[in-house]
């Protein structure tokens, strides 16, 4: 099958699309900035991020929007009806031409790097957290703004820091978190990284906490209790709320319902908070086959797109698509 097809998958801290032909070969490419209408500076800035990205991929490849079969749009902050709707309007008229386009929240662009139908349980942890799942009659569902607890990569990095701020007021207990953490953001102690992190006239680069997101799962790798109390209490709570979006679908995770998980926090060379979410999956779910994908959620946008215009995908076209190569820092949070 001949044509090309647009896979885009914007989150919280980058936008990143592709432009592909029928075999996933990647023709073009670009990079962008926050997609998240929630999160962005203003929804002008995310629509910006998104069909900048877009247009610049289309460019890098020589394609014209008309010319492309079929694309996929995982978008963070599509958690409402009226989200979808004002994307596609703010597509059509950004892109004009473009052919079947399908948008939804970035969870789903996980779902076919664990089963090629699309059918199942994606858990995705990031910045932030991304589930959905999806049933055979095609009906998908979301965790979007149904999440109450701090998690992903924010979650870990900013409940470390209080974690030390309490310890060093007496009101937590005592962790090897705190030296790492003084010394990663170069204060002498907690009152001034509290300060640094929150003064009014804040001189630290936006986003900074995220850099301490690594060092709680490292140091949770080395036995301290409070790092590894925060590794086991996200992983239960992606347990509750992965349980609670299936049954948005009407399914339970099970041999004909599998669980894939994906993200950079997942993924990460620090395996504690894998092992540990892995396991109580496992517990919860006995049944249901486990799939950690290494693969970028972009890849999983690529496979949809391709899937929406037609092409029939194997095992061996997905883990084609799941190893192609990127410059250095494409992918990068």
């Amino acid at each position: 099958m001949s044509g090309h097809f647009l896979a885009l998958d914007a989150g919280n801290s980058k936008t990143v699309a592709v432009v592909t032909d029928a075999t996933g070969a990647v023709l073009g490419r670009a990079r962008g900035g926050r997609g998240d209408m929630y999160n962005a500076t203003s929804v002008d800035a995310a629509s910006e991020a998104v069909l900048g990205t877009a247009s610049q991929a289309l460019a890098d490849a020589g394609v014209a929007a008309a010319a492309v079969r079929a694309a996929a749009f995982r978008i963070a902050g599509v958690d409402w009806p009226e989200d979808e709707a004002w994307w596609r309007d703010r597509i059509a008229a950004g892109l004009p031409g473009l052919q079947s386009v399908d948008v939804a929240n970035d969870g789903v662009a996980s779902l076919r790097l664990g089963s090629l139908d699309g059918v199942g349980l994606a858990i995705t942890v990031g910045t932030g957290p991304a589930i959905a799942a999806r049933n055979r009659d095609g009906d998908q569902a979301w965790s979007g703004w149904w999440v109450f607890d701090n998690l992903g990569g924010w979650g870990f990095a900013e409940t470390g820091i209080n974690a030390v701020c309490l310890a060093w007021m007496g009101l937590g207990e005592p962790t090897a978190l705190t030296e790492p953490l003084l010394a990663m953001f170069e204060v002498p102690d907690p009152w001034e990284l509290r300060h640094s992190l929150t003064r009014r006239f804040r001189t630290r680069p936006t986003d900074d906490e995220l850099r301490a997101t690594r060092l709680v799962l490292q140091v949770a790798a080395t036995g301290d209790p409070v790092a590894q109390g925060l590794v086991r209490r996200q992983a239960a709570a992606f347990v509750r709320y992965g349980e609670w979006v299936a049954g948005q679908v009407s399914a339970v995770p099970g041999p004909d319902f599998p669980i894939v998980l994906n993200g950079s926090v997942i993924t990460s060379e620090h395996s504690i908070f894998r092992d540990e979410l892995v396991a109580a999956l496992q517990q919860r779910f006995p049944d249901a086959p486990v799939r950690v994908s290494t693969a970028a959620p972009l890849a999983g946008c690529v496979l949809d797109a391709l899937a929406l215009g037609g092409v029939r995908l194997t095992d061996e076209l997905r883990e084609r698509v799941a190893a192609l190569p990127y410059p250095p820092g494409f992918l990068g949070t």
